[in-house]
């Protein structure tokens, strides 16, 4: 038996029927119109050859190598990078020179100033120092005036509350009169008077009569006077009672004004105090003497008496009074 073979068929040419398959496919290649109508203002596409593709192939070939040369002709080279690096050194260097310039001078200035600033603290601590040394020589030396003033007073007497005439009156003889009553047996035959007088200020009604003031030459009958009048606080003469006290410097008055306090405190404790001179503030205890003399030291001194602290007024640094008060405080018996 043999295999069968297929009858082949007479192949028919592709274009045997071109006119019916043109006619079938132009249904579906009509072209796109637009809106109007017409066709979208495509220009037509020509049918190229394998000759013309090559063609215009090798032409964009061509217009891309120029333009990758142009660009590459454009692009910076390593010596135009080398050029605009040493521009921007160089303009940095210039830039940082002017500024090296500028805080070299500041900084000049500022080591003068500095140097000025050291020479003036300098200065001004040694002024601060001489300041303060002059301080203390102005202490001392107001101090040395007070102790002066105190002993060119130390002859007077400063008597309150003796009736004041309304016309002229015999100072002398009044005291006269008052040292005898004083004295009794122990007065002597005169009192020499240096000088007597009325104290310096407008006689007032109000603050009734002024203090009268003198100077006895001789210093011991001036003390033997003060001593028994401390015996009586005030003396009754000529229907007034009268007070004798130590004429004082202003200094000393305002120092012993402001230590009221303290001597308020020592006499409630009974403690023996006294004045002395130069100025100081002396306590009797345990037998031995306590003495303030500033300010600065009243704590001490209180604490030294076993006493509680109290507070006074500075009277270094208080205005310090341009005359001598008509109002005195009064000495204590027993107190000098």
């Amino acid at each position: 038996m043999g295999r069968n073979r297929r009858t082949e068929q007479p192949q028919t040419p592709r274009d045997s029927h071109p006119s019916s398959q043109q006619g079938l496919m132009d249904g579906f290649l009509q072209p796109l119109r637009g809106a109007a109508g017409g066709s979208l203002g495509l220009p037509p596409r020509s049918p190229r050859s394998p000759t013309s593709m090559g063609g215009c192939e090798s032409s964009t070939l061509e217009r891309i190598s120029e333009e990758l040369r142009t660009m590459a002709a454009a692009m910076a080279t390593k010596a135009d990078l080398l050029t605009l690096t040493t521009t921007i050194q160089d303009a940095l260097r210039a830039e940082m020179a002017g500024i090296r310039t500028e805080v070299s001078a500041h900084v000049g200035r500022i080591q003068a100033l500095e140097h000025v600033v050291e020479t003036h603290t300098v200065r001004q601590t040694a002024t601060d120092t001489a300041i303060s040394r002059q301080g203390e020589l102005i202490l001392h030396m107001r101090r040395h005036l007070e102790d002066l003033d105190n002993r060119g007073r130390r002859c007077n007497i400063r008597i309150r509350r003796i009736p004041e005439p309304d016309g002229g009156e015999d100072v002398e003889n009044v005291l006269t009169d008052l040292f005898n009553t004083i004295l009794g047996a122990d007065a002597p035959q005169s009192f020499d008077f240096e000088r007597a007088q009325r104290a310096l200020r407008p006689w007032s009604l109000e603050e009734g009569p002024r203090d009268v003031i003198c100077y006895l030459h001789a210093f011991p009958i001036k003390d033997k006077i003060m001593r028994k009048a401390r015996e009586q606080p005030t003396l009754p003469f000529r229907g007034n009672p009268v007070s004798l006290y130590n004429d004082l410097s202003p200094l000393t008055l305002e120092a012993r004004r402001a230590l009221r306090p303290v001597t308020a405190v020592l006499s409630k404790n009974n403690i023996t105090y006294k004045w002395g001179f130069p100025f100081a503030l002396l306590a009797r205890h345990n037998g031995t003497w306590k003495a303030a003399r500033w300010p600065e030291d009243i704590p001490r001194f209180l604490e030294e008496l076993n006493l509680p602290p109290t507070s006074i007024t500075n009277w270094v640094l208080a205005a310090s009074p341009t005359q001598t008060s008509d109002r005195e405080e009064h000495l204590p018996a027993g107190h000098s």
